[in-house]
Parts: C-alpha cells; sequence; structure tokens
C-alpha cells in the first residue's frame, strides 16, 4: 500500500493530519485540501493569519468556503457542512478555536431544502377536521390557533390550557416559554380550538390522567404531528401535488394571517420569536389584534359549539327521565348503535314516524355533529355519546 504522500512544506498541516486515524485523515485531507485552494494559503500561512486576525476574518471566509463548494466544487449541502467542520478541527487542535455566533453556526449546518411546504386554506382545515377523530382534531385547530413549534406544541400539559378554558376567546393562555430560541411566546386559543380542547380534556379524565403536568398529547417525537396532518389529509382528498405536509405548516398559516393584521414584533411575540426588549406588547393588547385575525383563520362560528358542547356536569347527570321516556317511544336503545331518525315522516327503522332525531355516535365523530346543530343528551360509559338534533 503506498503511503499517503504529505502536503508539501506545511507543517501545521500535515502534524494536524497525522494525529487522526487513517480513514479519518483520508477524508480530512480531501476537504483540507479544498480549503487550502479556496484561501491560497497553506496550513503555516493560515495559522500565523488567525493569531494576528482580530476581526472574526476566518469565521467569514470558512462560511464563504461553505457557498464556494456548493458551486465550485459541486458539493452537496452535507458534504460542504462536513468539510466546514474539519475546518474547524484543524483551528480546535492548534488550540486557536474559531468562534461562531449562533446564527453563523447555524447557516453552517443548515441546509437549503429541495421541497416546499403545502400552503393549507381555512377550507383545507375545515375538510380536514370534518373527516378526523378528536386527537387529530386537536393537531389541527390547535397548531394553528397556537403556531407553535412542533417541539414546542408537544410539551403542552392540560395545567397550561385548563385555567382558562372558561373566558371569552381569543384566550390568552400567558407566557410559554420555547426552546429553540429560549425566547417567550403567547399564544392564544380560537373559537375552533377551544370545544376540541374542552374534549380533551374530558378525555384525559377518563384515562385518569388529571395532574396538571400531564401532556395533552403522549406522542414520542415530533415526526408523528407531521405524520396526523398527512394522514389526515389524504383522507380529506386534498391533492397537494409535490408539496410536504408537516406540522410546520400550520405555525406558516397562522404567521401569514398574523402578518397582515399587525406588526412584526406583535406576530413575533405571539407565535415566540426574538424580538426587541423595546417591542414588548401587553398580552391584553394582542389579543384586540388577534381577535382581527380570527375570521380569517377560523371556520367555526364563534360561541355556537360552547353553547352547545354544555359542560361535563351536566352531561354526567344523566338523562332525564322524561326524555328517556321519549328515547324509548321512538325505538331508540343506549348501547346500540341506531340509523338516525328523522323528522318529516320518514320511516324510522321500526317502522315508525318521528318527531325528534336521535343518534348514537363515537365521540371521535361528535365535534361533526355539533357543527351540524346536533346536541349532547348524554354521555355513555362506552366513551360513545347520545346526540339529538
Amino acid at each position: 500500500m503506498n503511503k499517503e504522500k504529505p502536503i508539501p512544506n506545511d507543517k501545521a498541516s500535515n502534524e494536524w493530519l497525522d494525529s487522526q486515524k487513517i480513514p479519518t485523515k483520508y477524508v480530512y485531507k480531501r476537504y483540507w485540501r479544498f480549503f487550502l485552494e479556496f484561501t491560497g494559503l497553506s496550513g503555516d500561512q493560515i495559522l500565523t493569519s488567525k493569531k494576528e486576525d482580530t476581526e472574526a476574518t476566518w469565521e467569514k471566509r470558512v462560511l464563504e468556503f461553505k457557498n464556494w463548494l456548493i458551486k465550485n466544487k459541486n458539493q452537496s449541502e452535507n458534504s460542504a457542512t462536513t468539510a466546514c467542520n474539519v475546518v474547524r478541527g484543524f483551528f480546535a487542535y492548534h488550540r486557536l478555536d474559531l468562534k461562531f455566533r449562533r446564527t453563523e453556526s447555524v447557516k453552517i449546518h443548515e441546509a437549503k431544502r429541495k421541497t416546499e411546504d403545502y400552503r393549507f386554506s381555512r377550507e383545507d382545515l375545515k375538510k380536514m377536521c370534518d373527516v378526523s377523530d378528536l386527537t387529530e382534531k386537536y393537531v389541527i385547530t390547535a397548531g394553528k390557533s397556537f403556531g407553535l413549534r412542533a417541539g414546542d406544541f408537544l410539551r403542552l400539559t392540560r395545567g397550561d390550557l385548563e385555567p382558562y378554558l372558561e373566558r371569552p376567546v381569543p384566550i390568552s393562555i400567558g407566557e410559554y416559554s420555547t426552546q429553540k430560541e429560549k425566547v417567550k411566546a403567547f399564544p392564544f386559543i380560537d373559537s375552533d380550538a377551544l370545544p376540541v380542547i374542552k374534549l380533551m380534556i374530558e378525555k384525559m379524565n377518563r384515562e385518569g390522567r388529571t395532574q396538571p403536568n400531564e401532556r395533552i398529547l403522549t406522542y414520542e417525537n415530533e415526526i408523528q404531528l407531521s405524520r396526523v396532518l398527512q394522514r389526515v389529509t389524504e383522507k380529506a382528498g386534498i391533492q397537494t401535488g409535490n408539496k410536504l405536509v408537516r406540522f410546520h405548516c400550520m405555525r406558516k398559516f397562522l404567521i401569514d394571517r398574523l402578518s397582515s393584521f399587525m406588526s412584526e414584533s406583535k406576530w413575533k411575540q405571539i407565535v415566540g420569536k426574538a424580538i426587541s426588549e423595546g417591542a414588548y406588547v401587553s398580552p391584553d393588547s394582542l389579543r384586540e389584534d388577534y381577535s382581527r385575525v380570527m375570521p380569517e383563520t377560523c371556520f367555526t362560528q364563534q360561541g355556537v359549539l360552547e353553547e352547545r358542547i354544555k359542560t361535563i356536569e351536566e352531561i354526567m347527570k344523566g338523562i332525564p327521565p322524561e326524555q328517556r321516556e321519549k328515547m324509548q317511544r321512538y325505538g331508540i336503545r343506549l348501547g346500540k348503535r341506531r340509523e338516525t331518525q328523522h323528522n318529516g315522516g320518514e320511516s324510522c327503522e321500526d317502522g315508525d314516524h318521528c318527531a325528534q332525531a336521535f343518534e348514537q355516535i363515537k365521540e371521535s365523530d361528535l365535534l361533526r355533529y355539533l357543527q351540524a346543530g346536533w346536541s349532547i343528551i348524554h354521555r355513555l360509559n362506552n366513551g360513545e355519546v347520545i346526540v339529538k338534533r
């Protein structure tokens, strides 16, 4: 096997490369030769320049190097990122570490996306909710109501939301710490999300998850949120072409509409993006602006579902005797799903005509029935619900 030749007249480069294991050395040398070509200097000359550098010149050169590799050496985004890390390793070995700002470090590691996100319309989201189960409805309605990143959305607990659910919409849930930029978000619950969140809290009660620190969703990772949207988009028959459906589309949906009604500093404060300290606005002021946006983001008439859902205490009281007699009269039996019985003289399943329409449905179908004008009569122990028209 031929011995790898050293780089001529370059002590600094050879010393660093010789400290690497053989497979690593081969890769590092290839990328390092690109850097030497880019700078037109030897490793020794680069070190001398770095020691005299007081204006972060070499940090800037590394950022330029990444673009140069892509444009002039036909390297992929990932290969260019690897090359930049190799260069950083050279400086670190010689104890002259490059010090990048956070934004510069992001530029080094970011890769330009080759796909474009699908831009959901309000009508798209309405169709999706119509074919969704309760958890899917929560991902859709709360996702576009809050505009949080996927990781921050997954961390939401019942204690973050439950204390505010009896307030008029839009409801501020106060400060919420975001993970990526370590800044505060000030999300709002809109008229679509409120009834769904109430039903999710009731579902948690039945599951025995009653502690304030219980997460609303128990998904293990963020990708599951995107999979929910992809599944429901397909089920709703929405054609997305070559566009990408992911949870971040919910954040973009809200930001696009917020930015049409308020200043940049305000919408950034709502969704949790960094702003200057002097641009801070109180949540009460933000609420007024958010109210003006809701007609563009919500597909449920404000206040209608809250009125129809009733409180959990009323639902759990049981069926009044007179209502039970009426249900028996028209052939409705608890525990058995029946065909919807209509007003207007249509034949019922038992061959009788009915004056009142009742149906026993799954909880996952509840929101669709409420939106269509039905109301809750009784909640069964098996998780199903009796509704009437």
